[in-house]
């Protein structure tokens, strides 16, 4: 994972113990994967990612978070082994409107990703007003740790804290049942998105060498996103003076390059759009920098569209001058790499005036 932006692992099972092992190195869960993130593109730019854990050996209670549970001790709570009910459902559907980026239509396939098993050890929160099920939240059981996995509340009981008061009961059963980690996730340094997290206590956070620590400064300051940025805010510049027409956009689905096999999915989260360089009228022509091998890269995937991801997109992604919005399927017999971006420079030139030689449109006003 050292020049990797995104892990992914699809265990067929997982025992207790392993999750720990997992967890301890900043995996996280989605459906039935695990996966291990430095960034990811939020409301139209690239955050860093801090993973977080809570030392329940150390934790109390601060005053605020006190007050939330009085405020809710008047409600009934019910914690056991995970079982998904229509209340629940509806609770998913009542709280998907806060989620970012892909949304999965039902909270099963959500948790399960259409499989019918679940390899974790899930347990649910579930707090009652008489029979209403105001809140509820799924979390997964290691040997010394848990994972808190998702928070649903009802609109309707903002003023109680739901989504807090359904982690602190995931915190309390944690430290009942002599556990030593609480794993919520991750904070953005760049977002303020989940820092509700951080009012549950004292974290420590990931470093990429494995250690947990308690000031997250030096994370902030080595993330990859100061990378990409810097030597792409080069490339912009140096196509600008080259007077090659281009497009800024961040490609909302680069993850899935880590996901899927190679040669599926485009892999760099930001792109520049170039005029179509093949003859192929399939193909796209995008420049990018390569985190993973730190360079230049010169590609023109196929342009394909997903029914599925289309449907359950958040709005934010419709901005199409923000996102690029569609699949790009990779084709590596046509990716170029350079290390220096006027070599990249160079040959976007040569294809450009190759193309105006086979087709007879005028590229050198391009070229000024």
């Amino acid at each position: 994972m050292q020049n990797s932006l995104i892990a992914y692992y699809r265990p067929q099972k997982l025992s207790a113990s392993r999750l720990d092992q997992y967890l301890a190195g900043a995996w996280f869960r989605s459906s039935n994967n695990l996966f291990k993130v430095k960034m990811l593109i939020l409301d139209g730019e690239l955050c860093t990612v801090l993973n977080i854990r809570l030392d329940l050996r150390k934790h109390a209670w601060s005053q605020s978070m006190r007050k939330i549970k009085r405020k809710n001790k008047a409600f009934r709570v019910e914690t056991g082994p995970l079982k998904l009910c229509a209340q629940m459902e509806r609770l998913y559907h009542l709280t998907t409107h806060r989620f970012k980026g892909f949304v999965f239509p039902d909270l099963f396939s959500f948790l399960y990703d259409y499989q019918n098993k679940n390899i974790f050890h899930s347990w649910h929160i579930k707090v009652w007003d008489g029979d209403r099920l105001v809140a509820a939240s799924v979390f997964d059981m290691g040997n010394e740790s848990m994972m808190s996995v998702l928070g649903l509340y009802d609109p309707e009981y903002m003023k109680y804290s739901p989504g807090m008061y359904t982690m602190m009961q995931e915190v309390e059963l944690a430290k009942q049942k002599g556990l030593k980690w609480y794993y919520p996730g991750y904070v953005l340094a760049e977002s303020k998105l989940f820092d509700y997290k951080l009012n549950l206590g004292t974290y420590h956070y990931y470093r990429y060498d494995g250690k947990w620590i308690k000031d997250p400064s030096s994370l902030i300051s080595e993330s990859p996103v100061h990378e990409i940025q810097g030597v792409s805010a080069q490339l912009e510049l140096a196509l600008k003076k080259s007077g090659i027409p281009h497009q800024r956009l961040l490609y909302k689905l680069y993850s899935l390059g880590f996901a899927y096999e190679p040669g599926t999915f485009v892999k760099h989260p930001l792109i520049f759009m170039l005029p179509e360089l093949t003859t192929n009228p399939f193909k796209l022509s995008i420049a990018a920098y390569n985190f993973e091998l730190k360079c230049f890269e010169l590609c023109h995937p196929m342009m394909v569209q997903d029914s599925f991801i289309q449907e359950n997109q958040r709005e934010e992604y419709e901005h199409i001058d923000v996102y690029y919005d569609h699949i790009l399927q990779d084709s590596p017999e046509d990716i170029e790499y350079f290390d220096k971006v006027e070599d990249l420079l160079k040959r976007i030139k040569e294809m450009l005036i190759q193309k105006e030689g086979r087709f007879g449109f005028e590229a050198m006003h391009f070229l000024k």
